[in-house]
């Protein structure tokens, strides 16, 4: 008969399988974003973020659709993106709709299933959306439901849309089918959804939600990706979420932003270094071409990921890594930026939350 389990043994097997995880997080080379010949959806696309992620989806082969609501900007954009093209077979479309609209995500859906020889897009970014920064209680009514609708309905109609679309099987047995690729959906929130900010109360509530959510669908995807395991009906293929957490990033947007900033917040926010948005989308696209679930580009907002990841998965070991460290750094941080805010009351007053001059 076997002998006892000793402590020295357990330590042993958990320093193995501790070894084996490690070593799939670090070492995994399989493409998890395949991007060659697909086809992508990205809102907010005509500027910005979202024009830099379609010239890089455009650069790596994608056919690519970009919606916004201006079509001055969507025309110069498709432009800019069709020459980034890696092949001449590339398809490129612009269509200018009002992403607030519930019935804009399925229409904008129909129209590129229609434009793509009757298949569904494979790829779908939510990048829509503005930054009206300002204290709370500053704020008018219209700019809180104004910021929810921007940036957290916009992105959830759009996801709405895509997952009603992806999940109903264009055959009975479409769960055997193995050629399709994993379909994504890529949420573009901010490094202000761990932690908000004095002066970003419009604004953070949103991008909040819109974790939250991220969240959740990582979970019910997982519903419809076991169904295809199973013998009843199910997706063409596996559906995948992930988030992306930026900090600043240098755009006209954000060059509005601080013009009308509380000078309190621009004081907190000081040590965040805006990044260009090609970079960003380069950083985006590779880590999503990992497997990561939640984005952040850079050390600031790695440490703010490991801050408010909460009971978010973690899928490689600097997710683990950056948990550990936020919630140190945590400890300090968020005391100093409450003793921040009390001392500018005490010296200016409380009416000292309006826009630098």
């Amino acid at each position: 008969m076997p002998g006892p389990i000793t402590p020295a043994i357990l330590t042993s097997i958990a320093i193995a399988a501790v070894s084996f995880i490690a070593f799939r997080m670090l070492f995994s080379r399989k493409d998890q974003f395949p991007i060659d010949g697909l086809t992508a959806v990205v809102t907010g696309g005509s500027q910005g973020l979202g024009l830099a992620i379609a010239q890089e989806l455009s650069s790596r082969g994608a056919n690519v659709v970009i919606v916004a609501q201006d079509k001055g900007k969507l025309s110069r954009a498709v432009g800019t993106i069709q020459a980034r093209a890696a092949r001449p077979q590339q398809k490129f479309l612009d269509l200018s709709f009002d992403l607030r609209s519930p019935e804009s995500a399925p229409a904008i859906l129909e129209k590129v299933t229609q434009w793509n020889n009757g298949q569904s897009p494979d790829l779908v970014f939510c990048c829509a959306g503005n930054c009206q920064p300002a204290f709370f209680a500053d704020a008018s009514i219209d700019t809180l439901r104004g910021q929810m609708d921007t940036i957290y309905w916009s992105s959830v109609y759009m996801a709405h849309a895509a997952l009603n679309l992806w999940k109903k099987p264009s055959t009975p047995e479409s769960k055997k089918q193995t050629s399709y690729p994993t379909r994504h959906i890529v949420f573009t929130c901010s490094a202000l959804a761990f932690l908000p900010v004095a002066g970003y109360s419009p604004y953070s509530p949103a991008k909040a939600a819109m974790k939250a959510m991220a969240d959740g669908l990582n979970h019910e995807v997982a519903v419809y990706n076991g169904a295809r395991q199973g013998s009843g009906p199910a997706p063409d293929a596996d559906i995948a979420i992930h988030i992306l957490f930026p900090c600043g990033i240098v755009s006209p947007g954000f060059e509005n932003e601080n013009k009308i900033k509380p000078e309190l917040t621009l004081m907190l926010e000081k040590d965040d270094k805006p990044q260009q948005p090609e970079e960003i989308a380069k950083i985006a696209l590779s880590r999503l071409s990992a497997g990561d679930f939640m984005i952040s580009t850079l050390f600031l907002g790695h440490l703010l990921r490991g801050v408010g990841m909460a009971g978010s998965v973690r899928k490689n070991f600097m997710d683990v890594f950056w948990n550990w460290l936020g919630s140190l750094i945590i400890i300090f941080a968020a005391p100093d930026l409450l003793s921040k805010c009390r001392n500018w009351g005490k010296q200016k007053g409380m009416y000292a939350t309006r826009a630098a001059t």
